[in-house]
């Protein structure tokens, strides 16, 4: 090649860089933006709140089952992957700590597979195996989707619309509760053709009414709002009008009400531990939500009538070792144990575990040790383990604008990480969708974040200054 062609060539390459930076400056953020990625996203938001998604059945053929969640997700990867080649979006794909745990649980969910492939096809569950395999991939799609598509601006917007989203999950779901009537499958089943979970209006073993919201399960619910509630909290710790305080403390309050009306220990559980991570970032924030809680009972007595008393009667110590969900749970260990003992490193083939063959766990830790070992159980918790060091990290040093969503997604996902333990979270779509919302945000909120410029040592909570809050994340 000629130097003229070489310096004309890099001449007109130039400019196309130019024109693509031009078109993503004149893009603004979500929602006022034109750009397709951010819109569907939200959408995907949509439907994981306030539709019934794993109870419908697309009329399609898939290589999964034919849910609609898969043909949306397929379409997002497919929008994402033509984006990144038209707009040469490849630069976005900024790998943390939270990219190589989930590469790494993936990696060891397939080697389980093959290490036991011999054994599970004898059994006749690799098939089941391999169905799970795939949702686990779908799960890490959605979580590069978020996580190279989504700007740090964003985050707020979004996790605002999550918010709005579950006070209207929350809202539904206390109307089953007082109501019995489930709009999201009786309502929506007047529409389109919904198949009804056994769980709707039904009772457990131990005589608890199953309010199950848009899902099959009420643990799901439960715990939908206690992932977003911390971002509720942390809103109005930093809301500075009384209207915008009165609307995130009606928020929080509708999205515990919901989580009570389950009727399940997580209920209480989930967000108290939610609620002590955030105390222990902002410790004032003790001082501003102990005068409001006479009245948030009054709130939540009201909403819910019953519910608090009978969630908090199942956690009295003369109780909660003679529920039945209890005893169940601890006859689980003892049941699994020769599986465990057997394949102790690798497990018997991730997500082998037929439980409706076997036995019902409602352990997510008890249900990954069997399938992946230790070392899998160890990569599960990897994941969460990156997102919360990443996101106390964005805390100490991300800047103000940053520090309140990475705070509220430490809190959800140590909630998240207790609630494995009362139930199994891979099995309900509603909450590993959540996760790689909350981890593709906390790789976003990473991007171009300079410790140097936020001396940890320099962080306290500093006095309004010509009428906004300069707020940081740790307080003195």
């Amino acid at each position: 090649m000629t130097p003229e062609r070489r310096d004309r060539l890099g001449g007109l390459l130039d400019l196309t860089s130019t024109h693509r930076r031009t078109l993503r400056s004149l893009a603004g953020d979500w929602p006022h933006t034109t750009r397709l990625m951010p819109w569907c996203l939200a959408g995907f938001m949509v439907m994981l709140f306030l539709v019934p998604f794993d109870s419908i059945d697309l009329p399609i053929g898939l290589p999964l089952e034919a849910k609609l969640d898969r043909p949306f997700l397929l379409a997002i990867v497919a929008l994402w992957v033509l984006s990144m080649v038209m707009m040469g979006g490849s630069n976005r794909l900024q790998m943390t700590a939270i990219h190589y745990a989930f590469f790494g649980f993936v990696l060891i969910a397939i080697l389980s597979l093959i290490h036991n492939a011999e054994t599970t096809v004898r059994l006749g569950e690799l098939e089941l195996g391999v169905r799970k395999l795939a949702l686990l991939l779908s799960y890490l799609a959605l979580f590069l989707v978020v996580a190279s598509s989504v700007r740090a601006s964003e985050v707020r917007p979004l996790m605002n619309l999550m918010c709005g989203l579950a006070v209207l999950t929350a809202i539904g779901v206390i109307w089953e509760y007082r109501q019995e009537y489930n709009f999201f499958f009786e309502g929506l089943g007047e529409v389109i053709p919904i198949n009804v979970p056994p769980e709707l209006h039904g009772f457990d073993s131990i005589g608890r009414r199953s309010v199950i919201g848009p899902t099959i399960h009420p643990l799901a619910p439960a715990m939908m709002m206690a992932c977003a509630l911390p971002y509720a909290l942390i809103s109005l710790y930093e809301s500075r009008e009384l209207r915008r305080k009165v609307i995130w403390g009606l928020a929080a309050t509708l999205m515990i009400a919901a989580a009570l009306a389950t009727q399940r220990k997580t209920s209480i559980v989930a967000p108290v531990v939610a609620v002590a991570v955030l105390v222990a970032y902002r410790p004032r924030m003790l001082r501003m939500l102990a005068p409001g809680l006479v009245a948030f009972v009054i709130l939540v007595h009201l909403f819910t009538p019953g519910a608090l008393g009978g969630v908090t009667s199942q956690l009295l110590p003369q109780n909660f070792f003679g529920f039945g969900s209890t005893v169940d749970r601890q006859s689980d260990y003892a049941a699994v144990e020769p599986d465990v003992i057997n394949q102790p490193l690798l497990g018997r083939g991730y997500e082998t575990y037929d439980q409706k063959k076997y036995r019902i766990l409602d352990n997510q830790y008890l249900t990954t040790i069997i399938g992946t070992g230790i070392v899998g159980i160890l990569a599960y918790l990897s994941i969460f383990a990156a997102i919360f060091l990443l996101a106390h990290r964005i805390a100490r040093c991300g800047g103000p604008d940053r520090a309140g969503p990475a705070i509220a997604i430490a809190a959800a996902a140590s909630a998240m990480v207790i609630g494995g333990a009362l139930l199994d979270i891979l099995a309900l779509p509603q909450l590993p969708y959540l996760i790689c919302f909350f981890a593709g945000f906390v790789a976003v909120l990473w991007k171009d974040v300079r410790p140097a410029d936020y001396p940890a040592v320099q962080l306290a909570e500093q006095p309004r200054i010509s009428g906004e809050a300069y707020l940081v994340p740790l307080d003195r």
